[in-house]
């Protein structure tokens, strides 16, 4: 469950919708049925949520779908906002969909706010995270 591991980042570098199939893989592997999805609003995020109800709606897994969180990061330099919105969320299990940049300005907000530790499990998926050479330290 969730409570035993420390927070997981999953980075993939293929397509957003082989990423897709392949996180809910390994959410329907570990039992993990309730998510919730964040996403910025980098090009291409309503097809990410799109593609999210279309794997759920065509299963016959009985997923807990608790929503989507669309960030605006513009004019909230401290952050305050963002970590407001991410502790709304209620499931542990989420679907983060943005650029990179968004990604470590997002986990920054997530650790202040107390999201990132033992419980939380974060899916980053975005067609353009692969080939770095390092993760946010977040």
């Amino acid at each position: 469950s969730p409570q035993e591991k420390g927070s997981t980042f999953l980075q993939l570098g293929s397509s957003t919708e082989q990423q897709l199939q392949v996180i809910f893989e390994v959410l329907e592997e570990y039992d993990w049925t309730a998510f919730a999805v964040v996403t910025t609003l980098f090009p291409g995020y309503e097809d990410f949520v799109d593609y999210v109800e279309v794997l759920t709606d065509s299963s016959f897994i009985g997923w807990e779908h608790r929503g989507v969180l669309t960030l605006n990061l513009t004019d909230d330099p401290e952050g305050t906002r963002l970590r407001r919105q991410l502790r709304e969320v209620s499931a542990q299990i989420r679907l983060l969909y943005c650029s990179r940049d968004e990604a470590e300005a997002i986990f920054r907000a997530a650790g202040q706010a107390g999201l990132t530790g033992p419980g939380y499990v974060w899916f980053v998926v975005g067609t353009n995270l692969g080939g770095s050479e390092q993760l946010p330290e977040h």
